[in-house]
């Protein structure tokens, strides 16, 4: 059996769980439901209306006792090649080598299974772009090195909060607390540091780019609750960088240390 010879319950359960991989693997919403449609398009459900948010999809069709379904995402990351494989299956359901029951099992998979990233392999890119950013102000060698140490160190202390599931807001407090904590500790080690340099080169990489693009990508689309809730939400991650940034700037200032 081929996923064009579904069963109207199992398009919807399949199309929930399309739509729910995409959304946690950090799809934009307009993406999410054009997949969502066209699979249950595919499948002569022509009927089913699509509603996504940043943290909710819910589907069905117009009539009282008809069918329906809601998911609740709660945790999102960013997996471009989840993204990708999905969009993949969505174009070419009518060469898909799996029966229903096999992809459930691998949708299911892909909603378990690890980033495709190490954390310290995260990490240490985000020293290397660290890096980048103080090269392009016109850092000296030891403001690379301080840099560099400044965005894996932060960085790692972002990852380690993340497994507790802890807000996101205060996850980023802090790891705009340690960039700053660590950038004066290179800066006071070696006085040939820029501190400028450095923070803006730490600071970099913890930018919410992503979220910002996904949002002005929904308001193109027409997804203008989605577009707010997700630039409300890059607005809310740099803010609260910015906040554990100034604490520990503003600490270090109120101990008698200069900057």
């Amino acid at each position: 059996m081929s996923l064009y010879d579904l069963k109207r319950e199992e398009t919807v359960n399949l199309a929930m769980m399309l739509g729910k991989v995409l959304l946690k693997s950090g799809a934009e919403t307009s993406r999410v439901e054009d997949t969502i449609t066209r699979f249950c398009h595919a499948n002569g459900c022509n009927d089913i209306n699509v509603f996504v948010t940043p943290t909710i999809i819910i589907m069905g069709d117009e009539k009282p006792s008809g069918i329906y379904a809601i998911c609740r995402i709660r945790y999102r990351s960013t997996n471009l090649s989840a993204i990708s494989e999905i969009n993949d299956l969505s174009y070419n359901v009518r060469t898909w080598p799996l029966n229903y029951v096999e992809t459930m099992h691998y949708l299911e998979n892909k909603l378990t299974e690890k980033p495709p990233y190490e954390k310290w392999l995260v990490c240490l890119a985000a020293g290397i772009g660290s890096v980048c950013f103080s090269f392009l102000l016109g850092g000296n060698s030891h403001d690379f090195i301080a840099a560099f140490i400044t965005g894996l160190l932060s960085m790692a202390v972002l990852k380690i909060l993340g497994e507790f599931h802890s807000s996101a807001f205060w996850e980023n407090v802090l790891a705009g607390a340690a960039i700053g904590g660590i950038a004066i500790i290179c800066c006071t080690v070696s006085s040939e540091c820029a501190m400028e340099k450095v923070i803006v080169g730490g600071l970099m990489p913890f930018l919410p780019g992503l979220y910002f693009t996904n949002s002005l990508r929904d308001y193109m689309a027409g997804d203008l609750i989605s577009g707010n809730s997700r630039m409300a939400e890059a607005m809310l991650f740099a803010l609260s960088i910015a906040v554990g940034l100034a604490f520990s700037l503003h600490a270090w200032y109120r101990w008698g240390m200069s900057l």
